[in-house]
């Protein structure tokens, strides 16, 4: 008899017993409750989605189902709540890694079960399930498409040679309909002169070997077709089971090829008649045939130079570029063209094209000498170009660059051979140049007229440039374009220097704001407790000093003194704090810490006024800033939450890092009072102002955040709504580190 087994034993057996079960099976077991959140998850679902059971405790499963998928998954969740049991349609459920993964699963509602109190789900990833059965659609429906939907006509053979399966396109080549051919041998269609081609095909594919013959078929109609036939074997587990086709009606191209014959003995009368020289030379270097034009510019008579060779007529080209060219064109097969100087046998300057052709290579050149004499009295006005400090770009009438000057090369970093062929403004311009410039510049070109512009433009190496450029094109004596000349000056420093000017015009701008509200303060905030004063100054000298009213006068003027030391402080506190913008040093800063230690400070006011806090801030979103300006403009927008609270809800608070282009934004979001910026807008940011009369503020919150936000080189923007709450959005204007 087994000694008997304590309870707490029976208990942590049990436990461990069935938590073991529930880890090692390939399905996911979980327990919601009622709104669908976590109360358990079985340790499988590391193995199946990637998350630990911890990750998933205390969240909506809802929250990781694909939102086309979630209506269904709702309404099968009510249904279990009424039904106790259902089956949830297939759904996608969002795994760790990002991807989406289908889930078939089955619910089971316990919540009046004591040990459970939940809705047991049982899920299992079919993803891989759900693939293959697609994948097997796919190819059933490509292999559909590719036998019934192909252009030509595909038919099957059964061991007998009968057609078992046809396409559409069986009648248009056969004139046969699709039961007229079913069962009907293939050798029914042929024509009697090529049955033995046609079986001696069908014979090798049935040895496995797939084979294309072209043969004649007699249609229904009588016609005689030829058609190009590839057929090939169709293997069911390792056996030829049958033959499969693709029929092409070729008779045209049967008729076009006699056409073809017929039409080269008429190119060689076309060739002959060119009128610029044209000959050809096969394998072995021989003339197989010359243009007339050509006999007539070499002053021979064609007969002296058909089937010559031609290094054996002319030795002197071997020494030539021409003689190296031709060889790699013979060997690479593709077409070269050069331009060279020659005495023998034709004498001046040839343009020469050298193409390959099945038979050897052809070769047909032009008389460039009087260009090449224009050509160099231009380089010569090049010269003269080359040595001005400005760049000089003179293009083709589609704006290619023909030639440029050194001055170009020394402005820009780019050697000559690199720009030859290229569009200046392709080029130069980047992602820095105004569309518009860039625009208006091609409109400029298309109206065939000078024009001067300025525009930003790039070096080689990336660094800013200013062109002003001065374009001028050229016309031949018919009027057609045919060049463009454009001179570049560097205006770069021009445009730093105004750039400059800019700024210091913005900073004044922004200066003369500042006095506004400094006049603002003096003539309000200034002038209301120094009259004050004054007068309680007055009063005060005339009260006996025993007197009641002489203790309140001097309590008076005492308050009147703090406002206006409060008052002088501010302004102090302000101008300080601009100019420390500007010269204090930047440090590398951490959001998340500063972050930390703001909510810090609130950690016991949060907690008393029960307030929800939620922080999104990456431990690497640092960048190089002034911490206490950071810290500062936390700790009022937060502050500001807390104090602007709604009455009748709890408050909310979002705090977020995401980096954007030029570095960080800070966003502060909360579910308070908000405010109706249409009212408040236009104000918002001023000194001493206030759009809360029933809380206490000095209303000068906002205008330290904005102007730190400014002294940190970035922008603060708001949105709110009245009774719902209110985001602050701060653009950061430096780079992450």
């Amino acid at each position: 008899m087994q000694p008997p087994v304590s309870k707490e034993f029976k208990q942590y057996y049990s436990r461990e017993f069935y938590r073991a079960i529930v880890g090692s099976t390939i399905e996911l077991i979980a327990v919601l409750d009622e709104e669908g959140t976590y109360t358990f998850v079985g340790d499988s679902v590391v193995a199946s989605l990637g998350y630990t059971p911890e990750e998933l405790l205390g969240v909506s499963a809802l929250s990781f189902i694909h939102p086309e998928d979630l209506p269904s998954v709702k309404n099968a969740l009510e249904e279990l709540l009424k039904f106790n049991t259902a089956s949830f349609p297939l759904f996608r459920f969002k795994a760790k890694q990002g991807d989406w993964r289908w889930i078939e699963c089955t619910g089971r509602n316990m919540l009046h079960n004591d040990h459970v109190r939940g809705i047991m789900v049982t899920s299992r990833d079919v993803t891989e399930a759900i693939q293959l059965a697609y994948d097997k659609d796919y190819h059933q429906a490509y292999y559909k498409s590719l036998f019934f939907e192909h252009p030509d006509t595909v038919f099957t053979l059964d061991i007998n040679g009968a057609f078992q399966q046809v396409n559409k396109h069986i009648q248009t080549l056969t004139a046969y309909s699709k039961s007229d051919i079913l069962g009907l041998p293939y050798t029914a269609l042929l024509h009697p002169d090529h049955v033995k081609i046609a079986t001696d095909a069908i014979s090798k594919v049935w040895t496995g070997e797939a084979h294309t013959v072209e043969v004649r078929i007699v249609t229904k109609l009588g016609d005689i077709k030829n058609i190009s036939v590839s057929v090939m074997p169709v293997y069911f587990r390792g056996e030829v089971q049958g033959v499969q086709g693709i029929a092409k009606d070729i008779t045209e191209a049967v008729q076009a090829q006699k056409l073809i014959r017929q039409q080269a003995q008429q190119l060689n009368s076309i060739l002959d008649s060119i009128t610029e020289p044209f000959y050809a030379l096969d394998h072995e270097w021989r003339f197989s045939f010359a243009s007339t034009s050509f006999a007539s510019f070499i002053k021979m008579d064609r007969s002296q130079i058909t089937g010559r060779v031609i290094w054996e007529l002319w030795p002197e080209l071997k020494s030539s570029k021409f003689y190296g060219v031709c060889q790699q064109v013979a060997e690479q097969q593709t077409a070269a063209y050069l331009e060279e100087a020659f005495t023998t046998p034709y004498p001046g300057y040839l343009h020469i094209s050298i193409y390959p052709t099945p038979d050897g290579v052809a070769v047909h050149f032009i008389d460039v000498t009087e260009q090449k004499n224009i050509q160099r009295e231009i380089e010569k006005l090049s010269l003269v170009a080359s040595k001005t400090v400005n760049g000089v770009i003179i293009m083709d009438a589609e704006r290619k660059i023909e030639w440029v000057n050194d001055g170009f090369c020394r402005i820009t970093g780019y050697d000559r051979e690199e720009v030859l062929g290229q569009i200046p403004s392709d080029l130069l311009q980047g992602p820095g140049t105004d569309p518009k410039v860039a625009q208006r510049i091609v409109s400029k070109y298309n109206s065939r007229k000078p024009f001067s512009e300025e525009v930003l433009n790039y070096r080689k190496s990336g660094e800013i440039l200013w062109f002003y450029i001065d374009v001028t094109p050229i016309f031949d004596q018919e009027g057609n374009l045919k060049n463009f000349i454009a001179i570049q000056t560097d205006v770069t420093e021009k445009k730093e220097a105004e750039g400059k000017l800019l700024k210091l015009a913005d900073d004044l701008y922004k200066h003369n704001l500042d006095l506004q509200q400094f006049t603002y303060i003096i003539s309000h905030n200034l002038r209301a407790p120094v009259a004050n004063a004054l007068g309680l100054i007055q009063l005060v000298n005339k009260l006996p000093k025993e007197s009641a009213n002489f203790d309140v006068a001097k309590n008076k003027l005492q308050a009147s003194i703090q406002q206006l030391d409060t008052v002088v402080k501010d302004i102090n506190k302000i101008l300080s704090l601009r100019e420390s913008g500007r010269v204090t040093q930047r440090e590398t800063v951490c959001l998340a810490r500063v972050c930390q230690e703001v909510l810090g400070q609130f950690e016991d006011e949060f907690l008393k006024a029960n307030v929800a806090v939620h922080v999104a801030i990456a431990p690497d979103h640092c960048l190089l800033s002034i911490k206490a300006y950071l810290h500062s403009i936390l700790y009022n927008l937060l502050s500001n939450s807390l104090k602007y609270k709604a009455e009748d809800r709890q408050l909310e608070i979002w705090v977020q890092t995401e980096r954007d282009k030029r570095g960080y934004v800070l966003t502060v979001r909360d579910s308070g009072s908000g405010m109706d910026m249409q009212l408040v807008q236009k104000q918002l940011f001023q000194l001493y102002k206030r759009f809360h009369p029933n809380t206490f503020g000095k209303g000068i919150g906002l205008f330290m955040v904005k102007t730190q936000v400014q002294a940190l080189g970035g922008k603060i923007d708001v949105e709110s709504t009245l009774n719902q709450g209110t985001t602050f959005k701060i653009y950061l204007g430096a780079k992450h580190v």
